[in-house]
């Protein structure tokens, strides 16, 4: 074991690790890692077999039996861990309540796929998301339905371990196949795979429900305000709006990217290819 109870030198190197993966995507980036705070964001990690670089603790804080449970397999493992006083964690801690539990986990990234995913409910393209807790609520409905996976498009594009956006997925994203590419990469793979991209824009010609036929479909996703780039347009099989007869300008891109998973959901049940309960 690994475990570290009182040397300063540790705890303020984690510490500062913590701060930095915390505070800089370019950090996260650079090292392929990101932080983890809370009972159930630890529990949904471990239990999902992701990577823990270290650990942050407070044995007077943590009183949950499951999260004690998997600290001690871990560090069972050779996790190097820091046992701290409650004040010491307490000043890491960005939640209201501190757990005792935090730490260092490394991301985990998937290629995209050369078999044919038999799976009908579809992909996710994401361009842009400006709102951390936007793109947490579409990978929390992604993972709820079932989607095959959400693809993170071009070098800017939005970022999944972004601390923001763990916290808003509600643990979806522990689940969730996530991949990066470039836009020419998406545009290869979706014409070897016969999938049907389809971008979802206010003001475009098509209903919801109208989707051209094919073995699958992506949903492609852009920024809030400006939408999918012209590169992703591109890309698009066809575009498609939600009918609204209010006076809002657009719907928000969370719900209107939910809608339109759950008419894959509601296309996959009907053909009989998908039990739902």
């Amino acid at each position: 074991m690994h475990e570290q109870k009182s040397p300063e030198v540790s705890i303020n190197r984690v510490f500062s690790q913590f701060r930095s993966l915390h505070q800089h995507r370019s950090h996260r980036d650079s090292r392929q890692l990101f932080p983890i705070e809370g009972i159930r964001q630890f529990i949904q990690a471990w239990e999902a077999g992701f990577c823990f670089e270290s650990l942050i603790y407070s044995k007077v804080l943590l009183q949950n039996g499951a999260a004690q449970r998997a600290l001690r397999m871990l560090r069972k493992q050779g996790v190097h861990s820091v046992a701290v006083t409650p004040e010491q964690f307490r000043a890491i801690s960005g939640a209201q309540h501190a757990s005792g539990i935090a730490g260092i986990a490394r991301q985990k990234w998937s290629a995209l796929p050369h078999e044919r995913i038999e799976r009908p409910t579809g992909w996710l393209v994401v361009e842009q998301i400006r709102s951390p807790g936007n793109l947490g609520t579409i990978l929390r409905t992604a993972e709820a339905v079932g989607m095959n996976g959400v693809i993170f498009v071009g070098e800017q594009s939005s970022d999944p371990y972004d601390p923001a956006v763990v916290r808003a997925s509600m643990g979806g994203i522990f689940n969730l196949p996530l991949m990066r590419c470039s836009a020419r990469e998406l545009s290869i793979w979706l014409t070897q795979q016969n999938i049907a991209a389809v971008g979802l824009a206010p003001r475009a010609n098509r209903l919801w429900t109208d989707l051209p036929k094919a073995a699958s479909h992506a949903l492609l996703l852009g920024e809030e305000r400006e939408g999918l780039s012209p590169v992703l347009k591109r890309l698009c099989d066809t575009e498609v709006r939600l009918p609204m007869t209010g006076h809002a300008d657009s719907v928000n891109v969370a719900v209107a990217a939910g809608v339109m998973m759950y008419e894959l959901v509601r296309r996959a049940t009907s053909d009989g290819a998908v039990s739902r309960v």
